[in-house]
């Protein structure tokens, strides 16, 4: 994922944004994989309150295909998922198992 700029600041990385580091573990661990979809949604997209835009083009237009968890972009066409452009990526695993590896994840990196 680049890091843009605004200015003299950098873009924060979305795992250590605050949406993410205020994961309970317990309560990702009760959380349905719908649930985990959304909750992942608010962290990945904390800056458009939870609607995806385009990793390609950035365009915040986009379709959400009703049968699989997909997005494809108004503009370019370009079909991507909540976890493109992530190191979570090419895995096939549920949602709900990569916002626990998250938790726990921001939960073990907390600062003092």
């Amino acid at each position: 994922m680049s890091s843009k700029t605004d200015g003299n600041s950098v873009a924060q990385h979305f795992l250590l944004s605050t949406a993410a580091r205020s994961l309970g573990l317990a309560r990702v661990a009760r959380m349905s994989n719908e649930e985990a979809a959304e909750a992942f949604k608010q962290i990945r997209w904390n800056t458009t309150n939870g609607d995806p835009n385009c990793p390609r083009c950035g365009c915040l237009g986009v379709y959400a295909y009703k049968s699989r968890a997909l997005f494809k972009c108004k503009a370019c066409e370009h079909q991507f998922s909540v976890t493109s452009g992530t190191i979570f990526a090419s895995h096939k695993l549920p949602v709900h198992t990569i916002l626990l590896a998250i938790a726990i994840f921001v939960n073990g990196a907390k600062r003092p």
